[in-house]
């Protein structure tokens, strides 16, 4: 273990494939008010080479830089992070951070102060409020953040009933034995799910707490996954076995899932499928099993009608 890693509390992990907002990226990192973190940047053999920026900033600030020999995020993008996790150096607490996305530059001045005043007490994952960005940074919408710090499941029951914003990957700051500990992220296809699920796993027993004195951007740049509107069946499937997991580990929760629970889970992954996923049988398919899993009825028929009020209207379809 390597002194600098001693010295910081905070790892900073950043899995890297596009390079296209990289750049920004360590800017925005290297503009952070308080410097006490350590820089991880998995390369997943990125067929864009970031050998210029790493040169140009390792004169500017420490960068581990690690490039690895097979591109594992095609396959699983949770087993990409999972060994970007790998790369630290045992630093107590971990961000990972999304090449494109766009932290404000008082974001770790923020965490140390929350350790510098006990605020880490009882907690395992640390939130900041998001702001959805576009490919040039403006802001596009805001979410509303945490007042208080809260268990797992008020939580994410707040982030299904649309009551705050949807919490992406790079805004929270996991606490390392919670995270590492209990396995690292969670396996779902394309990560669809996998930061929230990972995020219930490794607050099991502890609070989620605030951070809203600073902000994280998401950034929704068109050509990241969360853009895609294409692959919709395949994050429905993803949907699908995120429900199962919550109903398989549903001790993990700080409270029983209520029906209520299911049904907004279920309405969340519906919304999708109507709004921003282009129609396929397979979609159809998929959304039918969410229908099982989570309300447990099987009315194809109800289905059909939601996609045939969609195509009739273009607008919000009747549940």
């Amino acid at each position: 273990m390597s002194s600098q890693a001693l010295k910081h509390p905070l790892a900073v992990v950043i899995p890297f494939y596009k390079k296209r907002f990289l750049l920004a990226l360590l800017d925005a990192l290297l503009q952070q008010s308080d410097q006490s973190f350590n820089i991880y940047i998995g390369d997943d053999c990125s067929p864009e080479d970031p050998s210029d920026l790493i040169a140009e900033l390792s004169s500017r600030f420490p960068l581990n830089y690690f490039r690895f020999a097979n591109r594992l995020g095609g396959v699983s993008l949770a087993a990409h992070w999972n060994r970007c996790l790998d790369l630290t150096q045992g630093e107590p607490w971990i961000w990972i951070i999304p090449d494109d996305d766009l932290p404000a530059p008082n974001c770790v001045a923020e965490f140390m102060a929350a350790l510098r005043e006990g605020r880490a007490e009882g907690v395992n994952v640390f939130a900041f409020p998001a702001r959805v960005i576009d490919s040039t940074g403006h802001i596009t919408s805001e979410g509303v953040p945490l007042h208080a710090p809260v268990r797992n499941y008020d939580f994410y029951l707040k982030q299904l009933k649309g009551e705050m914003q949807g919490s992406s990957l790079g805004e929270n700051i996991f606490r390392r034995e919670a995270l590492m500990g209990r396995g690292g992220f969670v396996e779902l296809p394309k990560g669809w799910g996998s930061d929230h699920a990972t995020i219930l796993r490794a607050s099991a027993g502890s609070l989620i707490a605030p951070l809203n004195r600073a902000w994280f951007g998401f950034r929704q740049s068109g050509d990241n996954i969360s853009s895609q509107r294409d692959d919709g069946a395949e994050k429905m499937r993803a949907r699908v076995l995120f429900a199962h997991w919550l109903r398989e580990n549903a001790a993990l929760l700080s409270s029983p899932p209520s029906a209520e629970f299911y049904r907004y889970f279920y309405w969340k992954g519906e919304y999708y499928a109507l709004h921003h996923w282009k129609f396929s049988a397979a979609l159809f398919w998929q959304l039918l099993q969410l229908r099982w899993v989570c309300l447990r009825s099987a009315n194809a028929l109800a289905v059909v009608r939601l996609f045939l009020t969609k195509r009739r209207h273009g607008g919000e379809a009747a549940r």
